[in-house]
C-alpha cells in the first residue's frame, strides 16, 4: 500500500487565473472561476488526480473494510428496512422494503395491515437505461394503480411508471422529465383515470434552462403524454405573473375535495397559492387564495374550508380555519393556538378532528387531538418518549390515524390510533434482537448552550454509558441550519457506528433551522446567516470547555446548505477544529445565483442584486474567506458531477484555493464522484462506502487508536 503523507497539498496546487467582478462598487477577485467548467481537460485531469490522492489516503487507514462490514451487520440485525409508507382511502398500504442482502428497495403492498404482503415491483429487473432505484411512489385513491418514479445512480430526475395492482403489469407508456420526489409529487384524479405532475422541459443539469419554465400537467392514462393538458404554469396562467423560476405545483389532498390548489413553493418559507374548482380542471380559472404575507406553511381542505398552519403573529405556529371562497386571513377562526414553548410541527385531519404534533427544541415531541365535537384538545399518550412524530391519515371519511415515531436511538415505531385506542402496528413482524436493543446503553443528553448573543442553542449529545466523563474523546458534531429544516431525532448508521466505536456524537440545532419556530429560522437566514456558524462555534467551544473533547479530537460534519456553516466555522476559527467534512457543500454563495436553482434559493439566502443581501452573501461565502498563510484543519470534501442541487464546482473552487493558501500539513482531500449527484437514491452499498470514508477520516484525524495509517 502506498503511504500518502499528511501534506497532500504541496504538489497539487492549481494555478489561479483571477477574474475580477465589480459588484455594488466592490472589486471581487475570483482566482478559480475557470473551475466552473468541469468539461475542460484541465479540470477533468485535476479531478482525476485529486480522487487518486483521496482514495490512496483513505485506503491507507486501517479498518475501512471493517466499517463497511459493521454497517452490513447492523443492517442484518434489523432484518429489513421499510420506507415511503403510503395509505389509500380504503386503508390499503403501499411501501418500499429492502432486505439486508439487497442493495435497493422493492415495492410491496397489502390490502390491509393484517393481509399478506405482495410484491409489485423489483426495480433490478427493469430495463430502463440504468434507472433501477425507486425514488417515489403514489397509489391512486383506491389502490388499483400506483405511480412509481425510478431514477439512476443519484441523478434524482426520474421516469414515471404506472403499475396495475391487480395484474402487476407496468403500463406501456413511460413518462420522462419528472422529479416527483422533489416537487410536490403526483396527484391522482378523483376517478383515478389520470394524474397531475410537474413536467421539467429540460433535464440536463448543465443547461441554463434546467429547472426553468416547469409546468403542472394532466396526464390521462391511455391518451399518451403528447396529449397532456397544461393545467398550471406561466403559460396558461399569464394573469398571475408567475416567474420562470417558480415551481407551479397543483395539489389535490382528498378525492372529495371541491378545489384544486395551485402553489409556487421553492426554497423560501412561504409562497403564493391559488384555487380553481375541480370541474374546471380542463380549463382552470385560477383565483388568488393566499400569499406569502399570510405566512402559511401547510394546509388541508374540509368542504369549503381551509385548515392551515400559520406563523402569522405566532412564531411557534397556530392552526386556523377560514373559507376558501371568502377567506379572512387577518381574523380567521383559531382552532389550535400558539404555545409559548412548543412549536406545532405536523398535523393531519380525519373524521375525529385535527391531530397535531408539538415539539420543544426540535427534540421532544407530543401528540394531541382537537375534537370537532367537543372543540377541545387532548394529549394522546404514547408508550414512550419520542423526539420525532409524523402523521398519516386515510382521509376525512376514516377514523384511522397512523403515527410514525422515532428518536436518536430508536428506529421507527408505528402506531394506529382508532376509536380512541392506540395500538402498535408492524407492517412486517420482526423477531429477535435489533439495533434498538444494541443502543439501549447509549446515553442521550439534551441541553442548551449559550450563544454569542445570549441565545440558547439546543445541543444533543450521545455516547456509550461507559465513556469516562471529563476525559476528552473523539467527537463528531454535525448540524444544518437552513430552510427552517430541523435536525429531527432519528437513528442513522453513521451516528450509530461512531458511538459504538467509542466516539461521542453531537448535533447542534443552530439558527437557520426550525427547531424553535419561525424566529429560529429567520434568525439564521439571509442577513442573519452569520448566526448559523456562530451558534455552531458556540456549541463546539462548549464541548471543548466541558471536556467532552479537545480541539485535537473535534471533527465537524455537514453538507449541502450546511456547507455554509462548516465552511465559515473553519474560516472564522480554524484553530478550534481538528477536522472538517463537507459533502456537496454550498461554499461559494456569491455565485449561488449562477446555478440552475440559484434564483429560487434567493428566497433563503438573498440576491446579489440587492446591496444588503450582497453583503450577507459575501459574509457567508466560505471560498472568499480563505486567508493566505493560515493553518486550516484537516479537510475532506465530496461532490457529485451529476448533482442537480449544488454544483460540484462549489467544492472544486474551495479546495483549489484552500490548497493554495493553507500552510498547515493537515490533509486536504477532495473526492468527486462522476456518476452520482447529491447523495440521494444511490443504493445501500454506495451509501455504506460513503459513510465509511467519512467516519474513517474523522476517526483517523481525531486520534482514535484503531484508525491509524498503515
Amino acid at each position: 500500500m502506498t503511504f500518502i503523507s499528511c501534506n497532500t497539498n504541496e504538489s497539487m496546487k492549481l494555478k489561479p487565473k483571477v477574474v475580477v467582478d465589480t459588484i455594488h462598487g466592490q472589486l471581487i477577485q475570483d482566482p478559480y472561476r475557470y473551475l466552473e467548467n468541469s468539461n475542460s481537460e484541465e479540470v477533468k485531469n485535476w479531478i482525476f488526480e485529486q480522487n487518486d490522492i483521496a482514495n490512496s489516503f483513505l485506503n491507507s487507514i486501517t479498518k475501512k473494510d471493517y466499517l463497511i462490514k459493521k454497517q452490513i451487520e447492523l443492517d442484518k440485525l434489523d432484518q429489513f428496512e421499510i420506507s415511503s409508507i403510503k395509505l389509500t382511502s380504503n386503508n390499503q398500504l403501499f411501501y418500499l422494503k429492502r432486505l439486508p442482502e439487497e442493495n435497493t428497495s422493492k415495492l410491496f403492498y397489502k390490502k390491509d395491515i393484517n393481509a399478506e404482503e405482495q410484491l409489485l415491483l423489483d426495480p433490478s429487473e427493469l430495463n430502463l437505461n440504468g434507472k433501477n432505484i425507486i425514488s417515489y411512489i403514489q397509489p391512486d385513491w383506491i389502490g388499483s394503480k400506483v405511480v412509481v418514479a425510478v431514477t439512476e445512480k443519484g441523478r434524482e430526475v426520474s421516469d414515471i411508471l404506472i403499475i396495475n395492482v391487480t395484474t402487476k403489469k407496468i403500463h406501456n407508456e413511460i413518462i420522462s422529465n419528472t422529479w416527483p420526489s422533489n416537487s410536490g409529487g403526483v396527484e391522482w384524479l378523483p376517478d383515478n383515470s389520470g394524474f397531475l405532475y410537474l413536467h421539467y422541459p429540460t433535464i440536463d443539469i448543465k443547461s441554463k434552462e434546467f429547472l426553468k419554465n416547469t409546468k403542472s400537467v394532466l396526464y390521462k392514462i391511455g391518451e399518451g403524454v403528447e396529449n397532456n393538458k397544461e393545467v398550471f404554469s406561466k403559460n396558461v396562467a399569464t394573469y398571475l405573473d408567475l416567474d420562470e423560476n417558480d415551481f407551479p405545483i397543483v395539489s389535490l389532498l382528498n378525492k372529495n375535495d371541491k378545489y384544486l390548489i395551485g402553489k409556487t413553493p421553492g426554497a423560501g418559507s412561504y409562497y403564493n397559492a391559488y384555487y380553481t374548482n375541480m370541474e374546471e380542471i380542463n380549463n382552470p380559472k385560477w383565483k388568488p387564495l393566499f400569499n406569502k404575507e399570510n405566512e402559511i406553511k401547510s394546509y388541508l381542505i374540509i368542504g369549503d374550508s381551509l385548515i392551515y398552519k400559520t406563523s402569522k403573529n405566532s412564531s411557534n405556529y397556530k392552526i386556523c380555519k377560514t373559507s376558501i371562497e371568502n377567506p379572512n386571513f387577518e381574523n380567521p377562526k383559531v382552532l389550535i393556538p400558539e404555545h409559548e414553548e412548543y412549536i406545532i410541527n405536523d398535523f393531519e385531519v380525519n373524521k375525529d378532528g385535527v391531530f397535531f404534533v408539538r415539539t420543544k427544541n426540535g427534540v421532544s415531541a407530543k401528540l394531541f387531538n382537537y375534537s370537532f365535537q367537543t372543540k377541545k384538545e387532548t394529549e394522546i399518550e404514547l408508550p414512550k418518549k419520542y423526539g420525532n412524530l409524523s402523521l398519516k391519515s386515510s382521509g376525512l371519511e376514516s377514523d384511522r390515524l397512523w403515527i410514525e415515531a422515532s428518536g436518536w436511538t430508536t428506529k421507527n415505531d408505528t402506531y394506529l390510533f382508532q376509536k380512541n385506542t392506540l395500538t402498535t402496528q408492524n407492517i412486517n413482524q420482526k423477531t429477535g434482537p435489533n439495533t434498538n436493543d444494541l443502543l439501549k446503553d447509549i446515553v442521550v443528553e439534551e441541553i442548551e448552550v449559550d450563544g454569542h448573543d445570549g441565545s440558547k442553542i439546543p445541543l444533543s449529545i450521545f455516547y456509550k454509558k461507559d465513556i469516562f466523563k471529563n476525559k476528552p474523546a473523539p467527537l463528531l458534531m454535525d448540524g444544518y441550519g437552513a430552510y427552517g429544516i430541523s435536525m429531527k431525532p432519528q437513528m442513522s448508521s453513521r451516528r450509530t457506528l461512531w458511538v459504538l466505536e467509542g466516539g461521542i456524537y453531537a448535533v447542534a440545532h443552530v439558527r437557520g433551522g426550525g427547531e424553535k419556530g419561525v424566529k429560529w429560522h429567520t434568525g439564521g437566514n439571509k442577513r442573519n446567516k452569520a448566526n448559523t456558524w456562530k451558534d455552531f462555534i458556540s456549541c463546539a467551544e462548549y464541548l471543548v470547555d466541558q471536556k467532552y473533547t479537545s480541539k485535537e479530537q473535534l471533527a465537524i460534519l455537514s453538507g449541502s446548505a450546511g456547507g455554509i456553516m462548516i465552511g465559515r466555522a473553519i474560516t472564522e476559527k480554524p484553530e478550534l477544529f481538528k477536522a472538517a467534512i463537507i459533502e456537496f457543500g454550498s461554499l461559494n454563495m456569491m455565485r449561488s445565483e449562477m446555478r440552475p436553482n440559484g434564483v429560487n434559493n434567493t428566497k433563503e439566502f438573498g440576491t446579489i442584486k440587492n446591496k444588503d443581501d450582497f453583503e450577507a452573501l459575501k459574509e457567508m461565502d466560505a471560498y472568499h474567506h480563505i486567508k493566505k498563510n493560515t493553518s486550516y484543519p484537516s479537510l475532506f470534501l465530496t461532490a457529485g458531477l451529476n448533482d442537480p442541487r449544488v454544483p460540484s464546482w462549489f467544492t472544486l473552487k474551495f479546495m483549489a484555493k484552500m490548497k493554495l493558501y493553507d500552510i498547515s500539513k493537515n490533509p486536504k482531500l477532495v473526492l468527486i464522484d462522476s456518476t452520482t449527484g447529491h447523495g440521494k437514491d444511490v443504493g445501500k452499498m454506495k451509501q455504506y462506502q460513503r459513510y465509511a470514508n467519512l467516519l474513517l477520516f474523522a476517526f483517523n484525524q481525531t486520534g482514535h487508536e484503531n484508525y491509524i495509517q498503515k
